[in-house]
C-alpha cells in the first residue's frame, strides 16, 4: 500500500526548517508544523525518509515565497537524489532535475496553494531521498526559518515520514548563493 503525502515546505538555512506534511490518504491528516519563515529567498535542501511501514508518493507541496504581492508567480525547480543531500549542496552533480513547477506567492508568511508535481516523487519504505527546491524567479524565492531561532530544530516526523535539513541557498541561481 502506498501513502500519498503532501509536503508543504518552507525550509531553513543552518537553523530551523519550517514545514507542514500531511497524509491525504487518511480521514484525519498527519500534520507536521514548524515556525513561519523569517529569512531567505532562494532554495532549500532537505531529506525525506519513508520511516513508516509503507512506500510513499509525494504528489504536491506548498511553500512560502518571497514576494509580498499575492499571486506573483515563481518557477520552482524540483531536484532529487538518492540518499541524503548532505555533502551535495554545492553543485548539481548527483542530482536529477525532476521538473520545474509554478507556484504563486500568497504573501511572505502565508503558504502557497498546493503546487502539484507532474512527476510524483516515490520514496521506498526505509529509504531516504534528498530534495532541493529552488525558485529561479528573482525576488520570489523560497523563504525559510533561519538565524535567530534557538535552539535550532532540524528534524520533524510522524509515523510515516521523517523530514530533516539544515541548508539553503539564496538568489535565483540553483546551487549558488
Amino acid at each position: 500500500m502506498r501513502k500519498i503525502l503532501q509536503p508543504m515546505l518552507a525550509k531553513l538555512a543552518l537553523a530551523l526548517l519550517a514545514a507542514t506534511l500531511f497524509s491525504a490518504g487518511r480521514a484525519s491528516a498527519d500534520v507536521l508544523s514548524t515556525a513561519a519563515p523569517n529569512n531567505g529567498s532562494g532554495g532549500v535542501f532537505f531529506d525525506l525518509t519513508a520511516s513508516g511501514a509503507n512506500d510513499l508518493l509525494i504528489e504536491r507541496f506548498a511553500t512560502y515565497l518571497g514576494s509580498g504581492t499575492v499571486g506573483t508567480p515563481a518557477s520552482i525547480e524540483v531536484w532529487v537524489r538518492p540518499g541524503s543531500y548532505v555533502g551535495f549542496q554545492v553543485g548539481s552533480a548527483g542530482w536529477t532535475l525532476s521538473e520545474t513547477v509554478t507556484g504563486f506567492a500568497a504573501g511572505t508568511t502565508t503558504l502557497t496553494s498546493d503546487i502539484f508535481l507532474a512527476n510524483a516523487i516515490s520514496i521506498a519504505q526505509g529509504s531516504t531521498l534528498g530534495v532541493y527546491l529552488h525558485s529561479v524567479t528573482t525576488g520570489n524565492g523560497i523563504r525559510y526559518t533561519g538565524t535567530g531561532a534557538a535552539p535550532p530544530q532540524t528534524v520533524w516526523g510522524n509515523a510515516d515520514i521523517t523530514l530533516s535539513g539544515a541548508h539553503s541557498r539564496t538568489g535565483a541561481v540553483s546551487f549558488q548563493g
